[in-house]
């Protein structure tokens, strides 16, 4: 009798996936109601280890909400009060140093509460071992080194919701953000080898951003760490873990993730079920729309959010999503796609969810969104279950999609099977179910207008691969201190542009304010020609350096001190003593030492910038993606030649010195003699130098880097 051999696995170690690993147990938890109960449950019966990887964090989480629960009940105080009173327990927090662009999302001095005023044994770092307009986007939490969850929940604000996602629950309530919308989410849970290999991920990414190596802790108890509430979805089964990580440190890039979606899409036979932040991926619609042109197509249904609410995410998700959507629905000769969105009583519930189905004996939870980001750019951890011919492992699957779909139809996971099997398949059991206060709506698919067309047409928010920009120089520079180029410039345009408008304005100030700033204009004017003006703006300088201090605003007061042209004798000289001086420093302290003090990637710093010399000072200096201080003191510890930075120090610095001597002469001149000519100078030469800055920082941008085999 001839047997059929075994169907081969879709999962392919070193082709869509990292490795595979068993899990002893696999649960699957449903919102942050659940999740932040569950995940506090086993903080309190850890005994050895705690490792928190994330994109976002926030210290001041309540975890269990809208019962009796022990105290602590924040992430941070919790986590402090467990090493405080546990001393073999060590926990490590690890975030990404995210763009400034979300600073006003982030708990404030964060690192501060969780670093600083905590005990020793827990640790929190902020990771930006990443290229240019890259994040950290993994969130993994284990503990114990033998439980862990992974999937799309971050530790922070406006994540909290129930199931019933209840229209102004009082609950969803958290510092600065009250009264937020309702949120979806989900998180695998699995014990045993995977978990361990989930550790092994999350202390790699520890030692990329830290450069120490985490000890691997002795496994703790499976059994006690399991959330009693949770169920077991499924017992002993293989997990397949996939991730992406852009090319970075000579490390090369990692598309499993990719990968993977391209191969759940092609294995689909009877339909495709997917809940996800974003549908912004051409990849993704591409493969999709192939799948929509031909005869065996399966049924596809996608859940996202409805309305996107930042204008980043209306450039990603918005335009991109509308165009995508239409070229599916050209595809679709067969009717064999939705597009919905979950709402409950008329309020749209956010999902952010990162779940594939297919087929039911395909389940896929993790970090990565349907965009591009997350197939290339950002390091993203997915888990993948298969059942194989296991009818166990299939009807786990289908129970959660059945329980899921109920949820956003307000509905039992009972009644979905029933309607299912009667309407002959999931399309025509969602229409059948459709209609109740939780409910699926078929997304709009028309555009946003306006500026997001702009960034959308720009690729700019939603890179495939790092940016090409400078790549030598994105390695160059130091990390933990780096920021976005973008906030940099415009910081600076802005900080101009409100000079240049208090000055215009103070021809019609009030007598009152002329009377109280006109003593300090005419004590600045006495200051001229003063015997030892010159060693105080040295010292200016100096103290300027070594406290971070923005140089611009030294410069500007040093150019109303004594005029354009001593003013920009005066601050090259002194611009260069300070620079000279945290060199000295930073050589006197070496590369170890910069890196305890500072936290750097030093070595990494060490070899781009003695590998370019001169020119990687220059373009430092142009290009404003470091402080000033932080290049000086990090070419000094890196053993950059005296020379070679003393020259591309001058020669980067002078003509923005110069210019902003000319503004600072003119704010004065403004200031003493409110005209309108000396207003219009002042307006011109704002205008010239924000115009200047954006064609160099322009310029440089669109130099082609070295490629990355050189």
């Amino acid at each position: 009798m001839n047997v059929a051999a075994p169907k081969p696995r879709l999962a392919q170690p070193g082709r869509n996936c990292w490795r595979t690993a068993r899990a002893d147990h696999f649960g699957v938890v449903v919102d942050g109601a659940d999740y932040f109960r569950a995940l506090k449950h086993a903080l309190l019966a850890a005994k050895r280890s705690i490792l928190i990887i994330g994109w976002e964090f926030d210290s001041r989480t309540t975890l269990v909400r809208g019962e009796l629960t022990s105290k602590p009940n924040e992430i941070g105080p919790l986590l402090d009060h467990l090493v405080r009173t546990r001393p073999g327990l060590r926990a490590h927090v690890l975030i990404w140093d995210s763009a400034m662009i979300y600073a006003f999302n982030r708990e404030f001095a964060g690192m501060v509460k969780m670093d600083w005023l905590t005990h020793r044994r827990l640790r929190f770092k902020l990771d930006d071992s990443h290229p240019i307009a890259s994040s950290q986007h993994q969130k993994i939490v284990v503990v114990d080194e033998v439980l862990a969850f992974v999937g799309g929940f971050d530790i922070t604000s406006q994540r909290w919701d129930s199931r019933d996602h209840v229209p102004l629950d009082p609950h969803r309530n958290d510092p600065a953000f009250t009264d937020y919308p309702p949120f979806h989410d989900i998180m695998a849970v699995v014990t045993g080898e995977a978990a361990r290999a989930l550790a092994e991920i999350g202390r790699d990414r520890w030692r990329r951003a830290s450069g120490e190596v985490l000890k691997v802790p002795r496994p703790g108890d499976a059994e006690a760490l399991w959330p009693p509430f949770l169920p077991v979805l499924m017992r002993r089964v293989e997990v397949a873990i996939a991730r992406t990580s852009p090319a970075w440190d000579g490390v090369p890039p990692v598309r499993e993730v990719e990968q993977l979606y391209v191969d759940m899409i092609a294995a689909a036979r009877r339909f495709i079920y997917m809940e996800n932040q974003y549908f912004a991926s051409r990849r993704i619609a591409e493969l999709l729309a192939d799948r929509l042109s031909s005869p065996d197509c399966p049924e596809i249904v996608l859940i996202n959010p409805g309305e996107p609410v930042s204008l980043v995410e209306r450039s990603t998700m918005g335009v991109t999503r509308a165009r995508l959507a239409r070229r599916l629905a050209q595809a679709d000769g067969g009717g064999r796609l939705r597009i919905y969105y979950p709402s409950v009583d008329g309020d749209d519930v956010k999902v952010h969810s990162k779940l594939m189905i297919v087929d039911d004996v395909l389940l896929r939870i993790g970090s990565s969104n349907l965009n591009n980001r997350s197939l290339g750019l950002d390091t993203e951890c997915d888990v993948l279950v298969e059942a194989e011919s296991d009818p166990a492992i299939t009807g786990a699957i289908r129970a959660l999609r059945h329980d899921l779909l109920a949820e956003h139809l307000g509905t039992t996971a009972d009644e979905v099977a029933r309607a299912e099997a009667e309407q002959g398949g999931m399309l025509g059991a969602i229409q059948s179910l459709q209609g109740r206060r939780h409910t699926l709506v078929p997304l709009d698919d028309r555009e946003p207008s306006g500026i997001v067309h702009i960034l959308d047409d720009s690729g700019l928010p939603d890179p495939e691969e790092p940016v090409e920009t400078l790549v030598w120089l994105d390695r160059a520079m130091p990390g933990p201190a780096r920021r976005g180029l973008a906030v940099r410039v415009w910081g600076l345009t802005l900080l101009l542009a409100t000079l240049t408008l208090g000055a215009a304005l103070w021809r019609w100030a009030p007598f009152s304010v002329w009377a109280v700033v006109w003593p300090w204009v005419q004590g600045l004017l006495s200051l001229r020609g003063q015997s030892g003006i010159t060693l105080a703006v040295m010292g200016g300088f100096l103290l300027a350096g070594l406290l971070r201090a923005p140089v611009s605003l030294a410069v500007l007061a040093t150019a109303a001190l004594l005029g354009p042209w001593l003013g920009f004798v005066h601050s090259l000289l002194g611009v260069m003593s300070s620079a000279a001086l945290l060199y000295g420093l930073g050589h006197a302290l070496g590369r170890a030492r910069v890196r305890r003090l500072a936290g750097w990637k030093v070595n990494r710093v060490h070899r781009a910038l003695t590998r370019h010399g001169m020119l990687a000072i220059l373009l430092l200096r142009l290009m404003p993606v470091a402080g000033f201080s932080v290049i000086n003191l990090v070419a000094g510890a890196s053993a950059v030649g005296f020379r070679d930075f003393v020259l591309g120090t001058i020669i980067g610095v002078a003509p923005g010195i110069l210019a902003m001597s000319v503004l600072g002469d003119r704010l004065l001149a403004v200031l003493r003699t409110p005209s309108v000519e000396n207003i219009s100078v002042l307006v011109f030469a704002t205008a010239l130098v924000i115009t200047a800055q954006f064609l160099v920082v322009g310029r440089l941008g669109r130099a082609r880097a070295p490629s990355p085999g050189r």
